[in-house]
């Protein structure tokens, strides 16, 4: 009886073990893998730690690429010079940070569960395995509330980071929306002037993803079943602003 126990015992643990090597984060092994944030930042050579200098976020929340994180410094230095102050929220997420956010918000909302849902939380929400942020290129800064950016500090950080982001690489992806005719993007997640993207590799990883993700890659968060129909890659991926005129 002892014996049964403990060999029952050994597959449970055996089965716990393996569940958690398939799921817990590591290096991508492929483009497909990197681009869906199926990574471990602090295990790729391409990522490193931002300081607290410059953000709230704490490890393992607190990574960016080696590249954007430098560009950033020296516009973080800028904008202090100028009076402006930068303070990083979000940097680089995993796929499995994104679900947890994504989720969460999935529980959260009003709307019955459905397609209907999923596009009320594309507004401000990529989903999972089709975010940004999954690529360390991608910063959100100072506040993510609207009165804060209509305040008079947020106008003044928000012409700051018009004016003066290109120069380090840096422009607001998603900016404001408008109809046909208007010059403002017509489709994709609703205006954040909080996000700024790093454009010389974010525009490469973009083409990447287009390339070679599919719909049918995109799964394994709240609602999943829903995309279809949605064009999320079309819409949400490639719905971003274009090139400034300063790069």
């Amino acid at each position: 009886m002892k014996k049964l126990f403990l060999f029952i015992l050994s597959i449970f643990i055996l089965s716990i073990t393996s569940t958690y090597a398939q799921n817990k984060p590591s290096v991508a092994t492929s483009r497909k893998d990197f681009l869906r944030g199926l990574n471990k930042f602090s295990e790729d050579t391409c990522f490193v730690q931002v300081d607290r200098k410059y953000t709230y976020q704490q490890a393992p929340n607190n990574y960016l690429n080696r590249q954007v994180y430098e560009a950033f410094k020296k516009m973080w230095e800028a904008a202090k010079q100028d009076g402006v102050k930068l303070v990083i929220l979000s940097n680089a997420r995993t796929f499995w940070v994104q679900r947890i956010v994504w989720n969460r918000r999935w529980d959260e909302s009003t709307w019955a569960a459905g397609p209907g849902r999923l596009k009320s939380l594309l507004k401000y929400s990529a989903v999972p395995g089709a975010s940004r942020h999954h690529w360390g290129t991608e910063v959100d800064l100072n506040s993510k509330s609207f009165d804060y950016w209509r305040s008079s500090t947020g106008k003044k950080a928000h012409q700051w980071l018009t004016e003066n982001g290109p120069k380090f690489g840096f422009y607001q992806p998603y900016s404001a929306k408008g109809g046909p005719g208007s010059g403002l993007r017509e489709f994709g997640h609703e205006e954040e002037k909080w996000h700024w993207s790093y454009y010389p590799l974010a525009s490469k990883f973009m083409k990447e993803y287009v390339n070679l993700i599919t719909e049918e890659d995109i799964k394994g968060f709240a609602g999943d079943k829903y995309i279809s129909g949605l064009d999320i890659i079309n819409t949400y991926v490639l719905g971003v602003a274009t090139e400034p005129n300063a790069l």
